[in-house]
């Protein structure tokens, strides 16, 4: 069985990660990029394959597309989706699967009407260095954990993203979450995978302290954020989101009752657990993708075996949901200076 794959988006997510990942696995085939510009829709087809269009709605009508990746502005991730389910495909959705609970659980509802797949690419799960961080966790020798920090940062969308400067990351309208919405949102979801746990209560700092579009004039989402969090089981713990760090930093530790799990804080050592001053075990599993040197991330080989295997997918629309809950809980906390706290689902 081969799936064959419509890309609706042809900016640099697609250019390092979707369709080089496609055509990388032997059972898909990228037959579709839709971008509003034509000659970038062009671009990547003439690299991976497919055809290009303009509109994503007549290429959801095509009998030849079995499955879709949405990875266009955020704003439009739910309509895109929806009306891909409703058209027979299957959907990748990139995170944040919405910029609404709402509008996230007509997601879900579509996919459960339609029977069929939806994941949302929550790629940190899948990496090998999270994998084992879980598998640690899991065995109990560590014990409970107690507390957490992370942080995701770097010098921002501008440097990444295919429009440089006048990226649609920076304009509200069109992608609805600053840093919360594009790097938090990956550490609360590895977080809370890591824990199996739910949030229960968040608080948030966010500002916009540095970029701004070309004509100088600040972005009108956030460029820092900065959450105190606490979950289900009583754990504490920080998150750290930002475009403005100059060099990129994406790493995680818990602090358990046995010892210090720590995840990409040593260069030679993705994955490091410490007893005591003296005592510790050191993982060199997996290597981690940063926007200068992109590693492959397993989210277009687990999408299509789930609908190869008929599997449930490893990232399906509730974690999508749970994810963007807690961020959007961020951003009002941030704006009412108030403590927000969340109803537990698991």
């Amino acid at each position: 069985m081969t799936v064959r794959i419509g890309i609706i988006g042809a900016g640099a997510i697609v250019r390092h990660r979707h369709a080089p990942e496609t055509l990388e696995n032997p059972q898909a085939e990228v037959a579709a990029v839709v971008d509003l510009v034509q000659s970038r829709a062009e671009e990547v087809t003439a690299q991976y394959g497919g055809k290009a269009y303009t509109d994503y709605k007549e290429m959801l009508a095509s009998d030849e597309i079995d499955a879709v990746i949405v990875a266009a502005t955020n704003t439009t991730h739910a309509a895109m989706t929806i009306a891909a389910l409703e058209a027979g495909k299957h959907v990748l959705c990139e995170k944040p699967m919405a910029t609404s609970l709402a509008d996230a659980q007509r997601m879900i509802d579509a996919a459960a009407k339609s029977g069929k797949k939806l994941m949302i690419g929550h790629n940190q799960r899948l990496e090998a260095a999270n994998v084992k961080a879980k598998e640690i966790l899991q065995s109990g020798k560590l014990g409970r954990v107690l507390t957490f920090r992370s942080v995701f940062g770097h010098p921002g969308c501008e440097d990444w993203a295919i429009d440089g400067e006048d990226t649609w990351f920076f304009r509200k309208e069109v992608t609805g979450l600053g840093t919360l919405g594009d790097l938090a949102i990956h550490k609360l979801d590895l977080v809370r995978w890591l824990l199996e746990d739910d949030y229960t209560q968040v608080s948030a700092f966010t500002d916009t302290l540095y970029k701004t579009y070309p004509d100088g004039k600040l972005i009108d989402v956030e460029d820092n954020a900065i959450c105190l969090l606490r979950t289900q089981k009583g754990v504490m713990g920080t998150m750290i989101a930002s475009w403005t760090y100059r060099k990129e930093e994406n790493s995680t530790v818990l602090y358990c009752e046995n010892g210090v799990l720590s995840l990409y804080t040593d260069p030679d050592y993705p994955v490091v657990v410490e007893y005591d001053h003296i005592r510790g075990e050191y993982y060199k599993v997996g290597k981690k993708s940063t926007n200068v040197e992109q590693v492959k991330s397993g989210i277009i080989d687990a999408f299509v075996d789930c609908i190869v295997q008929d599997t449930e997918p490893l990232v399906p629309g509730i974690e999508g949901y749970k994810a963007l809950e807690v961020v959007l809980a961020a951003t009002e906390s941030a704006k009412s200076g108030q403590i927000v706290k969340l109803t537990p689902s698991l």
